[in-house]
């Protein structure tokens, strides 16, 4: 960074000089200067001809380079003409030194501060100035309100979050004289850390206010805005997504007037961002949008929803867009509304209405084992001229499009039974009702398209009885049509054969797959004790499955076409047990391994690392028709260190509960239990599952979420996702506390502070976390008979510190409502 400095006393007057022509060529070499407004250049041009700063480079002023301590102690000792030591080569800091190669040139200036009582130092002791560290915007107001000898001893500190505690005065005092302004409105950035451009401009002012021994304003502070909780900085910049595409007819709710998240969801991304590139999560969108800091409005042929943000997942953070009635164009506008010139307006051609026009099927030939009782089947896809999908007619559409299904056994028995999908009703084929020819090999549906798509699914399962070597073979087509006039759009077939596994096994080929590579090692749970034996791992498949790696057999034709083979073989009592039959390794006690069975309930093999061999040879034994085979996996990686790497969190998620409303909790046993809001605070319920069902998303009652299981997940050593705190899961989280060690505690720090509906501190409730993660909740109302009263409420919102064991921090914010 090249800086030249002179004492400010000797500088000419401060005032801009009305010869503009000879400063612009001041800072015309600087490309970085070009854009800024003349009123700001203007001050550029001063400092810049007075030798007060120069650029990075020839032709680059560094506008957003930071400036370190160092730097600025020579900086600011010279702007107050203060008394430098020069030869003082003994500092009032440990950590500042004469003979630093980087910063010991700047010690007689850090000590002229220090004389001068500008700075106290960068700890609490005042032991260390740290002259590497970068300047922070509040110690920049700090640093000049003391060198201008400004009194804060009776300045209304800002409340401002990001400004810490003994900043707060000096940065109301720089605020209210001009010296610096927030970064956006409430948010004065006190931590951030100082540009060039910032200290230019504050230099400016600050000279101005040296040289005229300018009084500071009297301190008439006014509250400044605070911010909504969970949201650190205001947004500074709003842009529309220009890619959406939307056509007459579009709705965001079903025939019943439901809001719907699926089929043709209209909805218009936002992109919010602040200072330093700082980009709004989703929910801090809706955060921003329900605290009134947006604004969006729509013309033409557009009707927003309302709320116009949000209201579901797919809406999530995003305009959504409740009908599109007419052609030609419709504008949205979306506004900050707290920053006056931060809006974006975008216009967009609504397209002619959405029509069918083609179907696709995700599978065009298909092999099933006739011992298979796993559901297979054929997705069809209906797309619009716009190439989207399409899974229902439009509001606007009385045209009724329909799919019609054709199942057709070309040749050998029949063999297929329904397994969902299109399928209301269970059928067999050999005893179907359904619309058939004399010999029984077509059959036929007709069914209106779905709006979620989910009808689309053509699923099916063998009968599990033998049929011929030859096998049984059918075509299955999907056409779309127009009911009115019988009409085919468009049709899709799918080829589909049915054999014995003895019959096909000669065609088949056989590999392993482990699923990935890498595994935690068996020795990490004998390290802890939690197996005693490499032969004893029934424990750890029920207890601790996510340490293990599957391992299958994947089944290919000779065609290259995949075949499930994953629950062909049964045990005596007809129930589907692994293929896999033993799993060896050539290097003695490399590995463990046992049958398990996986989350969607199949029998698997996982397998567990135990000696430290980096690379060895798997050898797994398995079953089919013609025999045990026995298969070789190369080079499998074990590493032996802890699993648990570190657990991630989203950011400032923002979740609603209600006292009246009636939640179905499911326990951790399988059993429910219906009870209302307020009943359910007064339990102490445990923090995990106060968030997971005070996730209701609108809902009178909730039966289950997903939400926890997004809020903290752990990894392992190489980043995969080995658990998490999904419903499924939420037994695990409880019992291995010991290896999550997660933390949560309230918000006593007022980071988010609460909101209240009183002023009074005798009538605010109380709430707090216990040490076995309770959520306790006082009201101050209470019952005639002195217990509390938790249908009553003066709290509106709190929040919610959760910190994972590599020290990531993560706020929910909880709004109250009634």
């Amino acid at each position: 960074m090249s800086l030249t400095l002179i004492p400010v006393i000797h500088a000419s007057n401060d005032a801009v000089p009305g010869n503009r022509t000879s400063m612009v060529q001041q800072s015309e070499k600087f490309h970085d200067l070009s854009d800024l407004p003349q009123d700001i250049l203007d001050k550029f041009d001063v400092l810049i001809r007075e030798n007060m700063f120069d650029g990075v480079s020839d032709h680059t002023f560094g506008l957003n380079e930071k400036m370190n301590r160092a730097q600025f102690a020579k900086f600011a000792a010279m702007i107050f003409a203060l008394p430098i030591p020069t030869t003082a080569i003994q500092s009032s800091f440990a950590d500042v030194h004469e003979d630093d190669p980087a910063n010991g040139y700047a010690l007689p200036y850090i000590e002229a501060l220090k004389t001068a009582g500008l700075t106290n130092g960068a700890d609490e002791s005042g032991k260390l100035y740290n002259p590497a560290g970068q300047v922070t915007r509040q110690e920049l107001a700090a640093f000049l309100v003391r060198g201008l000898k400004w009194q804060v001893s009776e300045v209304t500190p800002t409340t401002d979050m990001t400004v810490d505690d003994w900043a707060k005065g000096y940065v109301t005092l720089a605020i209210q004289n001009k010296l610096m302004t927030n970064i956006a409105v409430g948010s004065f950035g006190g931590k951030a850390p100082s540009t060039r451009k910032t200290l230019a401009l504050a230099s400016f002012e600050a000279r101005h206010a040296f040289q005229t021994h300018t009084i500071p304003a009297p301190s008439s502070q006014t509250a400044v805005e605070s911010l909504p909780p969970g949201i650190t900085v205001l947004p500074t910049k709003i842009e529309l997504d220009e890619t959406v595409q939307l056509s007459v007819g579009d709705n965001y709710y079903d025939a019943n007037g439901k809001i719907s998240t699926t089929g043709q969801s209209p909805v218009i991304g936002l992109k919010v961002t602040g200072p330093d590139k700082y980009e709004f999560t989703l929910s801090q969108i809706e955060t921003l949008y329900s605290s009134g800091y947006l604004d969006i409005s729509a013309s033409g042929g557009l009707v927003l929803d309302n709320p116009v943000i949000g209201q579901s997942y797919a809406g999530l953070g995003k305009i959504v867009v409740k009908q599109v009635k007419s052609e030609g164009e419709a504008s949205i506008t979306a506004s900050l509304t707290h920053i006056g010139d931060a809006t974006a307006s975008k216009t967009y051609k609504i397209a002619p209405m959405r029509i069918p026009t083609s179907i696709e099927v995700n599978t065009k030939e298909m092999v099933v084992l006739a011992e298979n009782e796993q559901p297979q089947g054929f997705v069809f896809t209906i797309k619009d001229q716009y190439g989207k999908a399409f899974n229902a007619a439009s509001a606007l559409d009385h045209i009724p499009y329909m799919i019609k299904y054709k199942l057709e056994r070309v040749s050998g028995e029949p063999s297929l039974q329904s397994a969902g999908g299109i399928f209301d009703i269970p059928w067999n084929e050999e005893s179907s009702t359904s619309s058939t020819d004399t010999d029984n090999h077509v059959l036929t549906w007709q069914l209106p398209i779905d709006k979620s798509g989910d009808l689309n699914k053509f699923m099916f399962k063998p009968t599990q009885k033998a049929v011929s070597p030859d096998g049984s073979h059918y075509t299955i087509t999907a056409s779309v049509i127009n009911k009115n006039t019988d009409e085919s759009i468009a049709s899709s077939t799918s080829n589909l054969a049915i054999y014995n596994w003895k019959d096909y096994d000669p065609f088949m080929k056989y590999e392993l797959d482990m699923l990935d590579d890498h595994f935690a090692a068996g020795k990490y749970l004998f390290g802890r004790n939690l197996i005693s034996s490499k032969n004893d791992v029934a424990a750890m498949n029920s207890k601790y499955a996510y340490y293990g790696k599957e391992i299958n057999i994947i089944a290919t034709d000779d065609k290259n076409r995949r075949i499930d083979i994953t629950k062909v073989l049964k045990d005596d009592k007809g129930k589907g047990i692994s293929i896999i039959q033993r799993v060896s390794a050539d290097a003695n006690d490399s590995i463990l391994a046992a049958p398990s069975v996986n989350t969607s309930g199949i029998p698997v093999y996982k397998a567990y690392g135990i000696q430290p061999t980096e690379l060895f040879n798997v050898n797994v034994t398995f079953y089919t028709p013609s025999g045990s085979k026995t298969l070789t996996k190369q080079q499998v990686t074990v590493d032996y260190a802890e699993p648990v790497a570190k657990a991630v969190a989203l950011k400032n998620t923002t979740l609603q509960f209600n006292l009246n409303t009636v939640y179905t909790i499911l326990k951790a046993d399988g059993k429910s239990e219906q009870i209302t809001g307020s009943d359910y605070l007064a339990s102490n319920p445990y923090v995990w599952e106060f968030l997971k069902f005070s996730d209701n998303n609108g809902q009178s009652v909730k039966t289950e979420s997903g939400f926890f299981k997004y809020f903290i997940q752990a990894t392992d050593q190489f980043g995969y996702k080995y658990q998490n705190t999904s419903d499924g899961q939420l037994k695990d989280f409880i019992h291995n506390l010991d290896i999550l060690k997660v933390q949560i505690t309230i918000d006593t720090d007022n980071k988010f502070p609460p909101k209240w509906s009183v002023k009074d501190e005798a009538l605010k409730d109380k709430i707090w976390i216990d040490d076995q993660f309770r959520l306790h909740y006082e009201p101050a109302a209470r019952n005639a008979d002195g217990s509390f009263d938790y249908s009553k409420k003066n709290l509106q919102s709190f929040s919610i510190e959760l910190i994972t064991p590599s020290m990531q921090r993560s706020w929910c914010t909880v709004t109250l409502g009634n």
